[in-house]
């Protein structure tokens, strides 16, 4: 079986997505065989996911001081940051051998990358709904969307490298509210391909890897492939009509974000905790402060109770796991204060939307001895 095989350097966030979408309608209509494309963006690029509001997820003035340019993927997801050390890949398929379903497909596809990045000497794993990870550490987030025309895309954005300063403040990371020693947590929560390697490698040796590992894991071969003039009039058509468009990049999102915020001494050390929340889903949670506790574990906390509901039994009952799993590395750090504490900044959160304006109506009740209130 022989698929399409796309290679482009340095396009804009505009071009890049309008192909991405316009190439999956066609292979889901049937009027082209599976394609991947790997590319990079023009530097810098801000992208958010197709269900996010784009003023909570991007320093919008940031990204216009740097000259930034901003869009919305057509897949879910969190916001990244493009440019020429990341590499964008995305496969277009409607279906390989039975998998139809987007779980098993994104399965799939993270399993090709995985591959791909095992060539090098790098243990890769998917966890959760769309992280690839090394050692706890993010290495690429993975997305999917699916068309009326029964195709597919699938988009995963590879770090071959990261400024991650420049990401840390065109992301709407509070950077200004964050200690010295949080940034550093974040940063220690993602990795490159080259600073695993710890080798300047290419991002074209990366990108043939990632094509071989592909060709490999779907049993397929690649053709070399370009624009025939009517898919360049679709994406052209795409392109002005969704992706250059502000309607659908400042699209609003019906549910605003909140956040709450609440600090407590635990018996393992100071447990600092901010959660985010998108109605009554947990969309983030960082977990900070001066405990002991393995970095990968701390993440594995933080990826699992990504889009969890914030009802306290449950999240007591996904902690419960994570503490099984990994005992030695958490062994200091108390489950019941991890859970309490992130029960109050869910309801410091929650406080936002009751309308209490009391002076410590967003934040944790100053009675509460045994927790200290956190200010903007």
């Amino acid at each position: 079986m022989r698929w399409r095989y796309l290679s482009e350097d340095g396009v804009s966030d505009s071009f890049g997505l309008a192909v991405d979408e316009a190439m999956a309608i066609r292979v889901g209509e049937k009027l082209s065989p599976p394609i991947l494309h790997l590319y990079t963006y023009r530097s810098h690029s801000a992208l958010v996911g197709r269900f996010q509001r784009i003023e909570n997820e991007l320093n919008l003035d940031f990204c216009t001081q740097q000259e930034m340019s901003v869009n919305r993927r057509p897949t879910g997801g969190g916001a990244i940051m493009m440019g020429d050390d990341q590499l964008g890949v995305a496969l277009m398929l409607r279906e390989w051998n039975g998998c139809s379903t987007p779980r098993e497909l994104m399965l799939s596809f993270a399993a090709a990358l995985s591959e791909g990045l095992r060539n090098f000497g790098i243990e890769a794993r998917f966890r959760g709904k769309n992280d690839l990870e090394v050692a706890g550490r993010k290495i690429g987030g993975l997305g999917i969307h699916s068309n009326a025309s029964g195709g597919f895309l699938l988009h995963c954005s590879l770090l071959v490298d990261l400024d991650v300063p420049l990401m840390l403040n065109a992301l709407n990371v509070p950077v200004e509210k964050l200690e010295a020693r949080q940034l550093k947590s974040i940063a220690g929560r993602i990795t490159t391909v080259r600073s695993e390697l710890n080798v300047d490698t290419s991002l074209d040796e990366v990108r043939d890897t990632i094509k071989n590992a592909f060709a490999s894991h779907f049993g397929i071969e690649f053709e070399e492939s370009c624009y025939c003039p009517e898919e360049k009039k679709a994406i052209a058509k795409m392109e002005s009509s969704k992706y250059l468009n502000p309607e659908w990049i400042f699209q609003k999102v019906e549910v605003p974000d909140l956040s709450g915020e609440a600090r407590q001494m635990t018996p393992g050390g100071l447990l600092d905790v901010r959660v985010t929340m998108a109605g009554r889903q947990l969309k983030a949670v960082f977990l900070g402060g001066d405990f002991f506790a393995g970095e990968s574990a701390v993440a594995d906390i933080e990826g699992r109770l990504r889009w969890h509901s914030s009802d306290a039994k449950k999240i007591r009952k996904t902690l419960e796991v994570i503490y099984a799993e990994r005992e030695e590395e958490l062994a200091f750090l108390p489950l019941d204060g991890v859970c309490e504490v992130i029960s109050k900044a869910v309801e410091a959160a929650s406080a936002v939307t009751q309308g209490n304006t009391t002076a410590y109506g967003c934040f944790v009740n100053p009675e509460t001895n045994d927790a200290e209130p956190v200010h903007p």
